[in-house]
């Protein structure tokens, strides 16, 4: 069982200030200047130094904005509740953070708007490691992560607000290991132990030889001597840094030889375009001109394919959480802004945008639990 689902995390989020801008790289979405703010929210007294004052403006409204076309409930998530604002807001919701989030983010702040028309949304897509000091400076109001965030990166965040980060579990990833679809193997699939000897220079989980042909690997014909050429992330990835944590494992390394990709749709593409190649991504980015390799953690075991099913199961090796982090006060009142965000991220409509966007949606029991942290 993976243990990304036997084990919680005991992080709090990060919803540093509530002005908000959502987007996504490269995708800053045009939108009229916002209705000039009539009730600005006064910013919430904390140790020094206290998150920046929200630039979002809140008019309570009896009757909810126009409700978008309903979609078919996800599967897992038939009992979410569909969103119904409880006020009108206007302001911008800025994020920093995760390029795999960039598959579901757009179709967030496009279907928010919706409802809150006047919201305005900027996203910055660059890696999960940007997503910590981009709350910390108070460049965002949101941290959209592929990974948890790492020990250090919580103490520089308590060190400065004498509180730790909020994480919200908000969908479901299997990070996929992807070939040309001609690839022989690509219903095989590999074990740890030869991802390992493929893509670490260091092979800590035992492999005896350096692999570095798909003959090595037991193709034969025209693969035998065929060389494996390798895609991975860079280094501000959160992908990269998952990777290397679950497959090389402690004290692992890169081979120098891993062509790193700034973005994930960047990797994808490079795999279907080399017949030779191989790379890693989340679930989200695959298509008809890649193959997911189904995966064993170890040699002698069944290999599992990267689908919904053994995701939510944790039978999928390296099946993981999508996590968005906030800065939320101790025992302190969510600002309006804050609640009507996570209100509809763990709506029927948040985790439909989830679902269309290529990841799996969470379930309600666990949208349940991320809601009790701020006592919903």
């Amino acid at each position: 069982m993976n243990t990304l689902f036997t084990s919680r995390t005991s992080l709090r989020l990060v919803l540093v200030g509530a002005g908000l801008l959502f987007g996504v790289t490269a995708c800053q979405i045009a939108v009229p200047p916002a209705a000039p703010p009539t009730n600005p929210v006064p910013a919430a007294t904390a140790p020094p130094p206290p998150p920046a004052t929200p630039a979002v403006v809140v008019v309570p409204t009896p009757t909810p904005a126009p409700v978008p076309t309903a979609a078919p409930a996800p599967a897992p998530g038939a009992a979410f509740a569909a969103y119904a604002p409880k006020a009108a807001l206007y302001g911008r919701l800025r994020s920093v953070g995760s390029d795999t989030m960039n598959e579901v983010l757009p179709l967030w702040e496009k279907e928010f708007r919706l409802f809150h028309p006047s919201m305005r949304f900027y996203c910055e897509g660059k890696g999960s490691s940007t997503a910590m000091p981009a709350l910390l400076e108070g460049r965002s109001d949101v941290g959209p992560m592929s990974r948890p965030p790492k020990d250090s990166e919580v103490a520089a965040f308590e060190a400065k607000f004498q509180y730790k980060p909020t994480l919200f579990r908000v969908a479901v990833d299997a990070l996929a290991v992807y070939v040309h679809p001609s690839n022989p193997l690509a219903r095989q699939g590999l074990d740890f132990t030869q991802l390992d000897a493929v893509f670490s220079s260091t092979r800590t989980r035992g492999g005896k030889d350096d692999i570095v042909t798909w003959g090595q690997l037991g193709l034969t014909g025209e693969w035998a001597n065929a060389p494996i050429r390798l895609y991975g992330r860079n280094s501000a990835s959160g992908t990269n840094a998952f990777f290397l944590e679950h497959v090389l494992g402690k004290g692992g390394k890169y081979k120098t030889s891993v062509r790193e990709m700034v973005g994930s749709a960047e990797l994808v593409q490079a795999v279907a375009q080399d017949r030779h190649a191989i790379g890693y991504s989340g679930i989200a980015y695959s298509s008809d001109a890649v193959a997911a390799l189904p995966l064993s953690p170890a040699p002698g075991q069944p290999a599992v394919p990267a689908n919904e099913e053994q995701a939510h199961s944790g039978a999928y090796p390296l099946a993981r959480h999508l996590y968005l982090v906030l800065n939320l006060r101790p025992h302190a009142a969510l600002l309006p802004l804050q609640e009507e965000w996570l209100r509809f991220v763990y709506s029927r409509e948040g985790q439909e945008c989830v679902r269309r966007s290529g990841f799996f949606s969470i379930t309600p029991e666990v949208a349940a639990a991320e809601l009790r942290q701020v006592g919903k």
